[in-house]
């Protein structure tokens, strides 16, 4: 991984620049080993007017507290505060490093994964965190579960299918001690350390899991975890949100008196939910935000102007325009080859919106991960070509839907109206009658991508969660097929290849094999691979980014108010 671009933005301004985030050594300091103190009673605690508060403006609202079987950007970046995985992230090169695992071992033939635990973790709800705990968590995420019809399995994804089934790689979970656990696959997986990353495959108390938290939206399920914050209570929640009177609504974190490390500077931390990009700039430029996240290119003359920060990540995900293979139209190769053919990616990654660096994609893979296959088909834009390919088709101007979201943005979309506005036009110009479908930010966009049989054509991106192309290839192709309604069996036999393969060079040849067949199969067009920003105010000293989203607010510098 190439080091880590914090450079702030230019705009091209005479003497106008944004400088980098500093404090680079604090932010990638490990937390300190000694016992932290005891976490207040009270949310609010303060040194000043605004204390040590941290107010997130995020582009959408956390979903769900327990991240098992969810995907969305949204709910991780709050369920990194509160829950660890067995494996951590390390910030400089991306790779796998210990986090909950003191250790990782794997024997010769990569079928036996030994983690060895730390001492002495509890849960928030001061329960151990052991290898029975890990072990159950694990059973967990293997079992069948009923959202599971609308909703892709991040365990099946990983593993293959569910424990139990035939194509499952995992043959058994075992307590070895109090400290160690051993997972035993049928065959080695080249991914699996890496998986074990994703925040997905947190870890959270077993004892937990019947629990639910009283919140303005209801009772929800409120697990608990080991990281160095927890959920706030009812009672914490609203003296922070009071506080912070411009927040009406956010999910609430305090430090948790129970993590193993250094005390969070920043708590208690809101994250708002400010879905219009005009609303999280005038809220930040208000003083009601300490950080904005996604940032688009109008907002950075204001941003500039009024003192902040933009910190830029290095790009690691693809934003696509997904079609619907199982649609009478859509169907048809012929069509998806002129949708191709007809979008005009390159003055799309060129545009206004996306920030400065967002190139053009050819494949699902972001290029940094070096399985690029420049033997693939490419599509250039040519309209002309595009509208003899419907004719071959017989398409005679049947409706498409076409489903975006709507007052919300994710990192990879900054201003999805906008981008699909601009599609559309594309595919109208060739001739396709395109039918806006657009999703309200108040449901679940994936969940109503997936339900909604007649789509035809829909926005959709994909965020590296773990560093490796089976992250970004594998939902596509098999566990979360059912997006695009794509079925390839010689893929699905690549992919087994690539998961066994041994040699680096051999796997990146396998996943090349892979994007090939995606590019002649088309059940979706890669757009740009964006680069995404967050702002930062006066107070914030340090924050860190990361191209995995892998942003923990412990690691958060304020200075004082």
């Amino acid at each position: 991984m190439e080091p880590s671009r914090r450079a702030a933005l230019g705009l091209g301004l005479s003497g106008l620049a944004l400088a980098a985030a500093g404090c680079t050594e604090d932010l990638r300091r490990p937390a300190s080993p000694t016992p932290s103190p005891s976490a207040s009673s009270s949310a609010v605690a303060a040194t000043g007017p605004r204390g040590r508060t941290l107010v997130v403006g995020s582009p959408g609202r956390l979903t769900s507290r327990d991240p098992h079987l969810q995907w969305d950007s949204e709910t991780f970046r709050v369920s990194r505060q509160v829950f660890e995985t067995l494996l951590g992230v390390d910030p400089e090169t991306g790779t796998a490093v210990p986090a909950l695992a003191a250790s990782h071992e794997v024997t010769a033939d990569g079928r036996i994964h030994r983690f060895r635990l730390r001492e002495g973790v509890v849960f928030s709800d001061d329960t151990p965190c052991d290898a029975a705990a890990v072990a159950a968590n694990v059973e967990r995420w293997a079992a069948k579960d009923e959202r599971e019809d609308v909703t892709a399995s991040p365990f099946v994804s990983v593993f293959g299918a569910h424990l139990g089934e035939e194509d499952c790689r995992l043959d058994s979970v075992e307590v070895e001690d109090e400290l160690t656990l051993r997972l035993t696959l049928s065959t080695p997986l080249r991914h699996l350390a890496m998986a074990l990353t994703a925040p997905h495959f947190a870890i959270s108390s077993p004892q937990s899991w019947e629990r639910t938290a009283h919140t303005p939206e209801g009772s929800v399920f409120s697990p608990a975890g080991t990281g160095p914050y927890r959920w706030a209570t009812a009672q914490e929640s609203h003296a922070a949100l009071s506080a912070a009177s411009a927040v009406r609504r956010g999910a609430v974190l305090v430090a948790s008196s129970t993590y193993r490390g250094e005390r969070p500077q920043a708590s208690p931390v809101i994250v708002a939910s400010w879905g219009r990009v005009g609303t999280r700039l005038r809220e930040f430029r208000r003083g009601h935000a300490d950080v904005i996240d996604v940032v688009s290119p109008p907002q950075l003359r204001p941003l500039v102007e009024s003192g902040a920060q933009v910190l830029q990540r290095d790009p690691l995900s693809v934003l696509y325009l997904g079609m619907n293979m199982a649609h009478p139209v859509m169907g048809s190769l012929y069509v998806r080859q002129a949708v191709a053919h007809g979008v005009d990616r390159p003055a799309l990654a060129r545009s206004r919106l996306f920030l400065d660096g967002t190139s053009m994609a050819h494949d699902v893979v972001p290029p940094t991960l070096g399985v690029a296959n420049e033997d693939a088909e490419r599509y250039d834009i040519n309209p002309r070509e595009a509208r003899g390919l419907l004719h071959l088709a017989g398409y005679e101007g049947e409706p498409l839907e076409f489903l975006y979201p709507t007052g919300t943005g994710r990192p990879s979309l900054p201003t999805p109206e906008l981008v699909y506005a601009r599609i559309a036009e594309d595919l109208g110009k060739i001739g396709l009658n395109i039918v806006p479908v657009p999703v309200p930010a108040d449901e679940d966009y994936q969940r109503t991508v997936r339900e909604r049989e007649g789509r035809a054509l829909h926005l959709m991106s994909r965020d590296g969660l773990f560093r490796d192309p089976h992250a970004f290839i594998e939902p596509l192709c098999r566990s979360d097929a059912a997006e695009t309604n794509y079925a390839n069996p010689h893929v699905l036999r690549l992919l087994q290849r690539a998961a066994l393969a041994e040699d680096d060079d051999r796997r990146r040849e396998v996943f090349g094999q892979i994007l090939a067949s995606l590019a002649l199969d088309l059940p979706v067009l890669p757009l740009v691979y964006p680069i995404s920003a967050a702002a930062v105010g006066a107070r914030v000293q340090a924050y860190p980014t990361s191209p995995l989203l892998d942003e923990h607010y412990s690691s958060v510098r304020l200075s004082a108010d």
